[in-house]
């Protein structure tokens, strides 16, 4: 079966899109990730309050890491969605 020129372009389209949504997951992913490390730290902090000095800092550098994979991601798509 051939595809005229106008239909490929319509199915490339399409793929480009989809992977672009696709790039949602890491998105839900990093906030799931965010939301662990911080809920990890106040469980800590509430069964132990003398290491909050010692364990927020590592917290927020653990926090920056995740989030960086959705920044990774954010800016992979809008690559994907610009670049022709």
């Amino acid at each position: 079966m051939e595809l005229d020129v106008e239909t490929m372009q319509y199915v490339a389209t399409a793929v480009k899109y989809f992977a672009i949504g696709m790039l949602g997951l890491p998105l839900l992913a990093a906030a799931k990730g965010v939301s662990d490390v911080f809920t990890t730290f106040i469980t800590g902090v509430s069964r132990n309050p003398n290491v909050k000095k010692d364990t927020f800092v590592p917290t927020i550098i653990g926090a920056a890491m995740v989030e960086a994979i959705a920044l990774y991601a954010i800016g992979l798509a809008f690559t994907m969605y610009f670049v022709k």
